[in-house]
This record gives C-alpha cells, sequence and structure tokens, in this order.
C-alpha cells in the first residue's frame, strides 16, 4: 500500500536516517513532499529490479545529477541515452578483468607508501588518509600521474564539488550555483584548475598515443563504428575530460568513505580484526599483493562487503520521472523524483537477520545466494551499475589486507561502535576514524 505524509525535520537533520524510518514505518512504497517536489521511495528489492530494469527508459538523471554536470560534463553518471550507452560501450574495454588486474600492485605500493608514514601509538584519524589513498591509486590507475602537486589540486577540486553538492536538491539551485558566494567561487577555482590538467594530459597522450598502461591510454584508443556504416570513431576530448573527471571524482571519494567505515568497524570487533589479520598474513606473507591474491582473501572481501551493507556509500539512488507510468498500481507523475535508497533496504530484517550488527559471515557464497537480487546493490543496477565495481572491489579488498596484516587498530576511548554518518553526495564518516595505530611486525617494502 502506497503511504503518503509530508516530511518532517528529521529529513533536515539526517536524510538517510529519515528515509529508513519511512522504509520501516510506512512500508514498501512511500510518497511524500519536499520543497513542493514529489518524492516516491522505493524500499522492496522487487520494486527496485523494476525500477533499475523495466522502468529504466521511463526515467532522466535526478536533479543532483544533473545539476553536476556543470562540474562533471555528460560523463557516464550525468549523460542521458543515447550517449550514455555509447560512452559505457566505448569505456567498458578500461574496466575489463584483465585490464583491472594490473592494478592491484598499483594498490599495493601505494598502500604501504602511506603506511610508512604512519606513526605507531598514536591517535590517528584514518579517514583523510583513506581519501588521499584512493586518490593516490585512482591518479596512478587512470593517469599514470605520481606528481603531488598534481593529486594535491584534483583533491581541492574533488572537495569543493562534494561541499556543493548537497545544494542541488534546493530550490534556486542553479541561481545559487552561479552566484558570487565563496562556496561557489572555490568551485570554479577548482573546476578551471583541474580542467587544465585533465586537457594537459589528454595533449600530451594525443601527441605521444604510447599504451602506458593506464585508463586514459584505453579511453583514447576505444574506437566504435558510426551507425552509417562510417568510419569507426572514438571519443573527443571533451568527452575524454568528462569520463575522466566522472572517474576521479566518483573513483576516489566513495571508495574512501567505504574504507574509513571498515576500518571503523573492524577495530570495535577484534574477533573480526583477528581473523582478517590472520587470512592476510598467511595469503601475503611479507610481500606485496598482486592481483592473483584477490581470490584468496574471501573474508576481506566480506569485512568490505558487510561494511557497504551498513554504509553504502552510495546511500541513496534517484531518478526523475520523465513519462507517465504506474508502480504497484500508483500513478507516476511526470516530474516526480524516484529514490530506491541503499542505507534503508541493507537494513531490512526481512533478508538481514538482526540487520544493525555488523556480520561479515552474511557474504558468504552459499549466505549471499540466497539474498533477492536487490536486497543489496551497493553498485547500483541495470545499465548504470558502477562501471569500475570490479576495480573498487580488488581496491578496497587489497587496502584492507595490507593494513589488517601490518597494523591493530583500537578505539580510543569513548568511541561509539556505530560511527556517525554525514550522508552528502556520498555517505561519510562525520567525525571522521580517529583511531590508536600500532604496528604488528615490521614494515614491508613495496615493489619497485
Amino acid at each position: 500500500m502506497l503511504r503518503q505524509f509530508f516530511s518532517g525535520g528529521s529529513l533536515r537533520r539526517n536524510a538517510a536516517e529519515f528515509m529508513l524510518q519511512n522504509a520501516r514505518e510506512y512500508g514498501d512504497l512511500n510518497h511524500y513532499r519536499i520543497f513542493g517536489r514529489n518524492i516516491y521511495q522505493l524500499n522492496h528489492p522487487d520494486l527496485i529490479a523494476d525500477y533499475f530494469l523495466k522502468d529504466a527508459p521511463k526515467h532522466h538523471r535526478n536533479m543532483v545529477m544533473q545539476s553536476a554536470r556543470e562540474v562533471l560534463g555528460h560523463g557516464l553518471l550525468t549523460s542521458e541515452e543515447p550517449l550514455h550507452m555509447r560512452q559505457r560501450r566505448l569505456a567498458q574495454p578500461a574496466f575489463l578483468r584483465e585490464r583491472i588486474a594490473a592494478y592491484a600492485e598499483v594498490i599495493g605500493n601505494k598502500t604501504l607508501e602511506l603506511t610508512a608514514r604512519w606513526k605507531p601509538g598514536t591517535i590517528t584519524d584514518l579517514h583523510p588518509e583513506m581519501l588521499e589513498l584512493a586518490l593516490r591509486i585512482v591518479g596512478k590507475c587512470l593517469f599514470d600521474l605520481d606528481a603531488f602537486d598534481d593529486v594535491t589540486a584534483i583533491a581541492s577540486a574533488v572537495d569543493s564539488f562534494m561541499s556543493f553538492m548537497p545544494l542541488s536538491f534546493l530550490p534556486f539551485a542553479r541561481q545559487i550555483q552561479r552566484s558570487p558566494i565563496p562556496a561557489m567561487r572555490r568551485l570554479e577555482r577548482g573546476k578551471a584548475h583541474l580542467d587544465q590538467l585533465i586537457y594537459r594530459m589528454i595533449a600530451e597522450r594525443r601527441a605521444d598515443p604510447t599504451d602506458r598502461g593506464d585508463l586514459l591510454s584505453m579511453l583514447l584508443n576505444a574506437t566504435e563504428p558510426e551507425g552509417d556504416g562510417s568510419e569507426a570513431s572514438g571519443m573527443t576530448d571533451q568527452q575524454l575530460h568528462d569520463e575522466c573527471v566522472t572517474v576521479i571524482l566518483a573513483g576516489h571519494e566513495t571508495t574512501a568513505n567505504a574504507l574509513s567505515f571498515a576500518l571503523h568497524l573492524i577495530a570495535h570487533d577484534p574477533a573480526v580484526q583477528e581473523r582478517l589479520h590472520e587470512e592476510s598474513t598467511r595469503v601475503l606473507g611479507n610481500r606485496n599483493p598482486v592481483a592473483a591474491d584477490y581470490p584468496w582473501l574471501p573474508f576481506a572481501t566480506q569485512v568490505f562487503a558487510e561494511t557497504m551493507r551498513l554504509y553504502p556509500p552510495v546511500w541513496v539512488t534517484g531518478r526523475t520521472c520523465a513519462v507517465p507510468y504506474t508502480i504497484a498500481g500508483y500513478q507516476i507523475p511526470v516530474g516526480a523524483t524516484l529514490l530506491a535508497p541503499q542505507y534503508a533496504v541493507h537494513r531490512d530484517p526481512r533478508f538481514f537477520a538482526d540487520p544493525e550488527r555488523f556480520d561479515p559471515s552474511r557474504f558468504k557464497p552459499e549466505k549471499k545466494a540466497g539474498l533477492p537480487r536487490y536486497a543489496y546493490f551497493p553498485f547500483a543496477g541495470g545499465s548504470r551499475q558502477c562501471i569500475a565495481e570490479g576495480l573498487a572491489w580488488m581496491e578496497g579488498t587489497l587496502v584492507l589486507a595490507v593494513i589488517a596484516r601490518d597494523w591493530r587498530l583500537t578505539p580510543p576511548t569513548g568511541s561509539a561502535p556505530r560511527p556517525a554518518i554525514k550522508p552528502a553526495i556520498s555517505l561519510r564518516p562525520s567525525h571522521g576514524t580517529p583511531l590508536l595505530i600500532e604496528r604488528r611486525i615490521p614494515s614491508y617494502r613495496g615493489s619497485d
């Protein structure tokens, strides 16, 4: 049954918890209004399956992604059909398993470089550390980029973008975006710097198209025959730029947040942390991880999966209704916003017993096989499922394995087992991830 109500103050306090409360109190399909807009919240895997698959042609991108075009351009996150599908076909080879496997050594090296500067016996906020690590990994994998100044410039642009995105849902968002307030000036400066960096690298690669083994090389070489039978074409500089910005912004913040939550959770669960340490030590020994290690780290993968169940970086997926149609017998008007909240659905006791409990064993293969397809969807679904999902899984698993092998994490006195959250464009730990870090074994030297 469709339950209709008007939103209250709880939305302003914490939108993720607001949607969780809606799902628990009002059932599988809710309708409410925010700033005069019709919102339909889908809380059941069957409804979400239709949303991602059968009904996908009836949707546009949501207003947040529409506003994001000012920064992201028309990349995979923001573009509409048919451009989206063409870009996805062109970009897909860059994310094939054999290509992703080449980045395992990068992930291990960058993790060891970062942790080498940690000071044992200190309480350290690991959230900014994970943000820097994820950015350095994506910079190397995407651009073969090691320069600190360039990585810092990217970080500044990302931070400006993330601070702007929550404004996208407000009335007069476009007017705010074009106003000369300090936040918008900072966003424009960050965007200009990032644009300059990316276009410079595209020009350098056009001049010397040698395959450097990174994602940009793959995107530059990707071609597709035109529909009229003419010669195959690739991406323009503008399209390359838009996809690079998308990978940087989507692939850096989300993975870093998931890792930060994972480190918090294992610090509060010594049994899980010790099992993770034992597995990592047994599989990796005293060397840097390689892609062949990934399948032999099932518990690390389960820890990462359970973290994204409880604290999915993409905590809600939104669409805008483009044509009127019905959901479960109810008419959805054009312009309505449709929401599928991972944060709420992942906590549904019908699919996850004792849903607030951190339990990586939920993701043993035999247990995972019994879940409805969209009871768990941290990477969305359908034609817009995250193209870099494979890279995210490998990165999350290997980073956790290296840290758990080398370090013991302990929560400081007074730290709550359940981290406070900040649901912005992605789900962040609102108070960082302060943990006592202690080295378990002598440091390892990464591969040259």
